[in-house]
């Protein structure tokens, strides 16, 4: 496992590993390091659990300190970087779980503010506060995401990173609006600023380092192969590539999202989809995974949209 210091080495495909549960409602660790092994064996740059797609919202400290113990000693085995999500709905619940992955060496954290009650501009400014001051080993990669129901631009990013210049090293930028990605990498281009899978060809092509990649889990070399034509520049390939997804996403997925599966819900039938990821479908209560016949179309949908792909992918014989 790499060690991240600093903005520079946040870059490329980073991959949200989904959290695989058993019979009994846990992780299993089995199924979770094969994953990690399956991931890291793709060429990502980075894998990061327990974020949005990791169901973060769903597992308590406890079980939250028992998964970082495995993802730890898993990415111990590979030669790629860590992140780990930490959002949680009080600044205690977040610096308890800063400690606990500073404890197992892994440095950098997925951060979006607490999200039941916005805050306010002093409460913003608290919360960094406190949270340098709790953990100054740190680094924050800030998940800027209407989740948290706090619009942060590039003006705000500036004065953070100006107070916080270690800390402060990045952000998964969830906005889709051209406009805003604009202002945010072009007023802070010493961040680490890494898009969505919706948005990566635009995004790098404003200056973003890459991408925090759901997509990664279904097809692994085309999105390997989509950062790799970004980082070299290769727009029009990279953009036809975009536009394709895009179009997946609104053709066969949405209809889905508007149901209200959402995040890790819908990740995990997306990555169902392929096989190239191990689960057994399994989401956390009350969040119900997407029901079967759902799925079973999810997957035709899939099969026939990218046909073409998985032939090219390296683990489609086993489907």
């Amino acid at each position: 496992m790499k060690v991240i210091n600093v903005a520079d080495d946040v870059k490329g495909l980073w991959a949200a590993i989904p959290m695989p549960w058993n019979a009994a409602g846990r992780l299993d660790e089995a199924i979770f390091a094969r994953n990690v092994d399956r991931l890291a064996e793709a060429r990502v740059d980075g894998i990061y659990t327990t974020d949005a797609d990791g169901e973060f919202y769903a597992i308590e400290l406890d079980e939250f300190r028992s998964i970082i113990v495995q993802f730890a000693r898993a990415m111990e085995r590979v030669d790629c970087r860590a992140q780990v999500g930490v959002t949680w709905t009080n600044t205690q619940g977040i610096i308890d779980r800063i400690r606990v992955c500073l404890d197992h060496g892994i440095n950098t954290f997925h951060i979006c503010y607490p999200y039941f009650m916005p805050l306010n501009a002093g409460d913003v400014r608290r919360f960094w506060n406190e949270l340098a001051e709790a953990a100054p080993a740190a680094r924050w990669i800030h998940y800027n995401t209407p989740r948290g129901h706090v619009r942060m631009l590039g003006a705000e990013y500036r004065a953070l990173v100006a107070e916080f210049p270690e800390q402060f090293i990045g952000t998964k930028l969830g906005t889709q609006n051209y406009l805003e990605l604009s202002d945010i990498i072009g007023a802070t281009p010493q961040l680490s600023h890494i898009l969505t899978d919706f948005t990566v060809v635009p995004g790098m092509l404003l200056g973003g380092r890459g991408t925090y990649s759901f997509w990664v889990n279904s097809l692994p070399a085309w999105q390997r192969r989509l950062v790799d034509l970004c980082q070299r520049g290769e727009w029009d390939t990279a953009s036809a590539m975009q536009r394709k997804f895009n179009l997946w996403e609104t053709s066969c997925v949405e209809q889905y999202v508007r149901r209200g599966y959402l995040h890790g819900i819908i990740g995990k039938a997306r990555a169902a989809a392929s096989g190239f990821l191990e689960d057994n479908g399994r989401t956390r209560s009350p969040y119900q995974p997407l029901p079967a016949v759902d799925a079973g179309r999810l997957a035709a949908d899939f099969r026939d949209w990218w046909s073409e792909e998985l032939a090219a992918e390296r683990f489609s014989a086993s489907l």
